[in-house]
């Protein structure tokens, strides 16, 4: 890399505004040269949340793998059947809970895989299944 030399004579020399930032510019940088280590452009990825980190037993990764399979079948059938306008016109509403049940199977899929499960729930965006979840019973 070439050494720096700052601005151009003319431009350290002149009076003005532009001059003087000039001049501000160039005593930066050389204290930057002199003094400063340059950091690694290379950062290290944010630690996962215990709440996304799966857990280790394999039979809840395996129940999650069967859930998120189940799901897929029912948005399959849900595609297939919403695809005939008939059907779709008749079966608007129960096609539309055939979508919720699929991914109500994907949020307990999440918390089964999860090695924190009610940090899971707390990352839910379905607000009903995650109160539904989280109710404390009143004796």
């Amino acid at each position: 890399m070439a050494e720096y030399f700052g601005a151009p004579e003319h431009l350290r020399t002149s009076v003005g505004f532009a001059a003087r930032e000039q001049q501000r510019c160039d005593a930066i940088q050389a204290d930057f040269r002199a003094n400063g280590e340059r950091r690694s452009i290379r950062r290290e990825p944010p630690l996962l949340v215990a709440a996304l980190t799966p857990t280790n037993d394999e039979l809840n990764l395996r129940l999650a793998e069967e859930l998120e399979y189940a799901r897929r079948l029912l948005d399959i059938m849900g595609d297939a059947l919403s695809n005939d306008p008939s059907i779709l016109m008749r079966h608007a509403v129960p096609l539309q809970s055939v979508d919720i049940v699929g991914q109500m199977l994907g949020y307990i899929a999440r918390v089964i895989r999860s090695s924190d499960p009610a940090g899971a729930v707390n990352g839910f965006g379905m607000c009903e299944l995650k109160a539904r979840l989280q109710r404390t019973n009143v004796p």
